[in-house]
């Protein structure tokens, strides 16, 4: 006897009791080449919404991490304008960390940190994936990394075979820059990471 997924996995079909049915080797053969047409009605998989992800891995960290304590946003709120300091997400995690005590800012510099992938993996492009799509260096530049050009630190987004190239900034928004860059005018800082960082005056 084999289990079968009444609407299936690929389809977004839950693992749950009522979307699993039992049937024969040759019943679920011939489901999945067409031969035979199952009347059920199953269950397709729920989707969490960043709200529940968000409330697990709080009420994890709170169970794990012995020191941590939990906050609210009009707590911080109202401890940011008590110290009349500015909303930002820096400011906002500073005023977190302090529990409403006065901060003494000793730098002006934020780090921001954007996650990509480690590589390439759409090979093709078109319509029919007729067309290949080089995951090498192309004029010793590769997607992601971080270059200098005309004084701006900006990151490679796109890269074309005759050598020109449009950059865009840490949180992936396209700049607009005319002429479009050539290869031999970018001075490349660092190579492609998992990381692309930068570091904003504030």
């Amino acid at each position: 006897m084999h289990c079968h997924h009444v609407i299936w996995k690929r389809n977004g079909g839950s693992d749950d009791p009522d979307n699993l049915i039992v049937l024969c080797k040759t019943c679920h053969d011939g489901v999945h080449d067409g031969s035979i047409t199952l009347n059920a009605c199953g269950k397709r998989r729920g989707n969490l919404h960043h709200a529940t992800h968000q409330n697990i891995i709080n009420k994890q960290l709170l169970e794990r991490v012995v020191s941590s304590e939990s906050t609210f946003g009009y707590v911080t709120k109202t401890n940011r304008e008590a110290l009349g300091i500015q909303k930002t997400h820096a400011n906002d995690a500073l005023i977190i960390a302090s529990r409403g005590k006065p901060v003494t800012f000793i730098d002006n510099t934020v780090l921001i940190k954007k996650c990509v992938a480690k590589g390439d993996y759409q090979r093709t492009k078109g319509m029919r994936s007729q067309m290949s799509i080089p995951a090498g260096k192309i004029r010793g530049f590769k997607k992601f990394d971080k270059v200098r050009y005309r004084g701006q630190e900006c990151f490679i987004k796109g890269r074309r075979s005759t050598g020109y190239f449009s950059l865009m900034d840490v949180a992936g928004t396209a700049l607009s820059f005319k002429p479009i860059p050539k290869a031999r005018l970018l001075q490349r800082l660092e190579a492609r990471t998992s990381w692309l960082t930068t570091t904003i005056m504030v």
